[in-house]
């Protein structure tokens, strides 16, 4: 697939990616609950990313699903998502508007 992209392309991606702002302030000033799902192989977002966003939001919740990478939701539909109905179901007070 890469020996088929655009190298024009690719390298405008990896330009966009590396010169992002830095979204630390916008994370940790989030105040709803969040889930975090990253799969156990992905090298684009690997798992410490995912962890150092953990840590940073202050009511997330931080899924890894083994066997998958960039795609966990059709890569292990399943699992995937019985953890987004399992972090729907227990955040259900949010959607009632009680809060934590």
């Amino acid at each position: 697939m890469m020996r088929a992209t655009d190298p024009r392309g690719a390298a405008a991606a990896l330009r966009g990616r590396a010169e992002r702002p830095d979204y630390a302030d916008t994370v940790a000033a989030v105040g709803k609950p969040v889930l975090i799902v990253v799969g156990a192989d992905d090298v684009y977002t690997p798992v410490a990313a995912a962890e150092a966003i953990h840590r940073l939001a202050p009511h997330t919740t931080l899924s890894v699903i083994d066997r998958s990478g960039r795609l966990p939701g059709a890569e292990q539909p399943e699992h995937f998502n019985s953890v987004l109905l399992d972090f729907l179901t227990t955040q259900v007070s949010w959607v009632r508007g009680d809060g934590f």
